[in-house]
């Protein structure tokens, strides 16, 4: 069997990465090298700290953003805001719960377990505070995680410099960086097509330099993908510094600004901003780390669906795996072994995650 898998981000990769381990002959095909659309993330593996997007209180929280200039809205998907709109509120069912809880599970114990087969991406399981500048605002989070359906372990710890902080401690981080050099070593041996996908029909794929066929397809291609399904981009920055400041994995929660300390640098991360433009922004200066040089700067777009839930299909000889917005590398190992096991027929369907479909005759990716 032969799988075509579109997209190097870190769902594709994971993706390739259990199709190989299954003995599946496997063709990647990326236009701009692995991990290039995802390796601006902080490397948080956070799956339970995630947010619906289609609530009011979602809505009023990025209008807040916007009044502040922390957030800009330049482009949106027309067909992702109208479902938004039309969803608004609308509670999911149980069971899209329970599938996020397996999934949340899964990626931690993955990263967690190629840590020890190899430590070499910067795993570490230390936890993460979400820092807050008031005790309002630490009680109003408070309640929120009572409200949450994954009952994850939270403790109310202090914060030097601040009100205080909520402290998950089952969470852990990587080096995106690093994490994608493994990668690189992990598929090496398949055949990777440097190429743009422009569409896909049945089990072939069509790029810059040619076709690429295959049993099954699998697009992981991110936001080029809201030219057929209710996809927006959401822009994000990271920037790798060296200097010194805080020693824990820590989160502005009023700011949506990220610090993680790894060995030889700070990867320092921010950014909701609806465009699907490619310039960069100058680092954010924040309290946390005292930046002394930059290493590289990189930005990424957040595939993200109206209510913020993965979509995970498949219809004939192709599977999507997209929409997981800010928390790619949170549920990566789960959505690339979720999207093997359908485009190896283990499984018919992900109850919730299959909630759109593909138009029949070609798919034209943006």
């Amino acid at each position: 069997m032969s799988v075509v898998v579109v997209g190097g981000g870190v769902v594709g990769m994971f993706t390739a990465y259990y199709l190989r381990k299954e003995g599946i002959e496997v063709t990647l095909v990326e236009s701009n090298g692995l991990g290039h659309g995802s390796v601006h993330a902080a490397g948080l593996i956070e799956p339970y700290r995630f947010d619906r997007i289609n609530t009011t209180q979602m809505v009023a929280k990025m209008f807040n953003y916007m009044r502040r200039g922390i957030t800009k809205v330049r482009k949106i998907n027309k067909e992702w805001l109208s479902q938004l709109l039309l969803t608004l509120n609308r509670e999911p069912p149980p069971e899209s719960w329970e599938i996020m809880k397996e999934m949340a599970s899964f990626s931690l114990r993955e990263y967690a377990k190629m840590s020890e087969e190899r430590d070499d991406f910067g795993y570490s399981q230390e936890g993460l505070y979400e820092v807050y500048g008031s005790k309002e605002k630490i009680e109003e989070a408070i309640q929120e995680e009572r409200r949450s359906p994954f009952r994850s372990k939270v403790e109310v710890r202090d914060f030097q410099g601040f009100a205080g902080a909520l402290y998950y401690p089952e969470l852990s981080h990587v080096s995106t960086e690093l994490f994608v050099e493994r990668m690189k070593r992990e598929l090496n041996g398949i055949k990777l097509v440097k190429a743009k996908a422009n569409s896909i029909y049945g089990s072939t794929v069509n790029t810059q330099s040619g076709e690429v066929k295959g049993d099954t397809v699998v697009i992981s291609t991110g936001i080029s993908l809201s030219s057929i399904l209710p996809i927006t981009a959401f822009k994000g920055y990271g920037y790798r510094v060296k200097g010194t400041g805080t020693n824990v994995p820590a989160v502005l929660a009023e700011e949506g600004v990220a610090v993680v300390p790894l060995k030889n640098w700070f990867k320092v991360t921010w950014g909701f901003e609806a465009d699907y433009g490619p310039e960069l922004s100058s680092l954010r200066e924040n309290p946390l780390v005292k930046v002394e040089s930059v290493v590289d700067a990189t930005c990424g777009h957040r595939p993200c669906s109206p209510d913020g839930f993965p979509i995970l299909f498949k219809k004939g000889e192709v599977v999507v795996a997209t929409g997981n917005c800010r928390l790619g590398w949170s549920y990566g190992p789960a959505m690339g072994k979720y999207a093997a096991d359908l485009a190896l027929n283990r499984v018919d369907r992900y109850p919730y995650l299959d909630r759109y479909g593909l138009r029949d005759g070609p798919l034209v990716l943006g």
